[in-house]
């Protein structure tokens, strides 16, 4: 029933291998509904005053994910004036793209957040002299290798419960991908401490 809370608990992750549901996140306002939604359950109305569009857009994207099976109902609850309010939830707490099954029209998406996400660390690394320089054709490997190395990690947890702070967890599962890659014979040269 379309009402009643889920009883099933939240994964810690899910691995997409659907180019379909992978093809539905490359896009920038999907992406962050799934990141407002891994914090807590909320609703359209919720969505739509974070997001700072209309309740119909955010609907659309609501429809579109629900239609993949990303995000399902967490519990509807009914306002003060008997309108029934829908909680959505992502499946997981963190979901990972399988690189294999990216489409290719999307895979600029994905690589450029990693991207984003890579050149964070560098700049932490870089502050510390704990990295060489990185050009922009290493970075975007480097990229790929990490999509790669995310889903290795996240293979662990996929049978987990998701437990805490999402953010928390995204972190750990980064930081681990990341620790692989420096280990790796390939990536040597861009990890090892500047002079």
């Amino acid at each position: 029933m379309e009402g009643a809370d889920t009883t099933e608990p939240r994964k810690a992750v899910c691995i997409l291998d659907d180019p379909e549901s992978i093809r539905l996140l490359a896009d920038y306002t999907r992406a962050e509904i799934m990141r407002l939604l891994s914090k807590y359950p909320m609703t359209e109305t919720q969505l739509s005053d974070q997001l700072g569009l209309t309740k119909a857009a955010v609907g659309y994207h609501l429809h579109l994910l629900k239609d993949v099976g990303l995000i399902s109902i967490d519990r509807v609850e009914a306002e003060e004036h008997g309108i029934l309010q829908k909680f959505y939830v992502p499946i997981a707490a963190l979901l990972i793209v399988d690189p294999v099954y990216i489409p290719k029209d999307v895979q600029k998406y994905f690589i450029r957040t990693q991207i984003e996400h890579l050149r964070g660390m560098f700049s932490v690394f870089q502050l510390y002299h704990h990295v060489s320089e990185v050009s922009s054709q290493t970075l975007e490997k480097l990229a790929l290798a990490m999509l790669k190395q995310l889903k290795i990690v996240g293979q662990k947890h996929v049978k987990d419960p998701a437990r805490g702070d999402a953010e928390s967890f995204r972190v750990k599962i980064y930081a681990e991908a990341l620790a692989n890659l420096t280990k790796q014979e390939e990536w040597h040269s861009v990890f090892q401490e500047r002079a």
